[in-house]
């Protein structure tokens, strides 16, 4: 005959198999009800749409690049270098003076080379030699530097302040925006604004309802130029001393994104 004790034990280790045996059932069950929805479909595939969206930002440029180089040629490396390095002064004088601050003048690229010339070896009667031969002439170098100008109604005045002080290839002029990635998020939000309308309008004609999204991708390209506007070259012709400064007409970037996104649908 069981005593108190063991019934209660009894009793315990009923309640546990119970629970556990309801917690599977139940999970069981749930994971039926979940199939139902798969019926009919291949398994592990689900309905989706995919749509894409364009979007674009305009905006004013707010910086201007100008680009240069300094260049000299003599017979001897000390020449050049201290004819392309009184130049330089000069140009980097006058940036101060228009409020440049040396952090936004940079060298892109400094190269001293010699330069050689071919010249035909002295013939004899009898002889005349196959080739020519190769004799050092000089030197030459070159800086190229590039400079950004904050105060972008100044761009004119300083494009036209280096054409007087020996500078070469002062041949672009590249208006952008400083803060590139905010115009650039505002062209993606355009572009999901976009996608999502169409997707919405498709599951409308469908007949079906967006659920969530699947898959994400976005092509957020670079600024586009309007032609003649943004990107200028500018010729060195003329009495660079005495001519005006060039006028830049600063115009509006657009900066476009195109997204693709994928939704699931019921």
């Amino acid at each position: 005959m069981m005593d108190d004790r063991d019934k209660k034990l009894i009793v315990k280790f009923v309640s546990i198999f119970l629970g556990v045996a309801t917690v599977f059932v139940a999970v069981k069950a749930l994971a039926e009800l979940r199939s139902y929805q798969y019926i009919g479909r291949a398994p592990g595939t689900v309905n989706v749409v995919t749509v894409s969206g364009v979007g674009e930002a305009n905006v004013r440029p707010d910086i201007a690049e100008i680009s240069f180089a300094v260049t000299a040629e003599g017979a001897k490396v000390a020449d050049v270098q201290k004819k392309a390095t009184d130049v330089e002064k000069k140009v980097l004088d006058f940036l101060k003076e228009k409020g440049i601050a040396d952090k936004d003048v940079k060298t892109n690229n400094y190269s001293l080379s010699p330069r050689y010339e071919y010249r035909q070896a002295l013939c004899t009667p009898t002889y005349c030699p196959p080739s020519g031969v190769r004799t050092l002439s000089g030197y030459d170098v070159r800086q190229d530097i590039l400079v950004k100008v904050r105060a972008i109604d100044e761009a004119g005045a300083i494009v036209g302040g280096l054409g007087t002080l020996g500078v070469t290839d002062l041949s672009g002029v590249t208006l952008t925006v400083d803060d590139a990635d905010k115009v650039k998020r505002e062209a993606r939000a355009a572009a999901i604004k976009d996608a999502k309308q169409k997707a919405e309008s498709l599951a409308e004609d469908l007949g079906v309802s967006l659920t969530h999204i699947v898959s994400f991708s976005d092509n957020n390209g670079g600024p586009v130029y309007p032609l003649g506007a943004n990107k200028m070259e500018f010729g060195m012709g003329g009495d660079s001393a005495t001519a005006p400064a060039p006028t830049l007409p600063v115009g509006e970037n657009t900066y476009r994104s195109t997204v693709t996104i994928t939704y699931e649908i019921d």
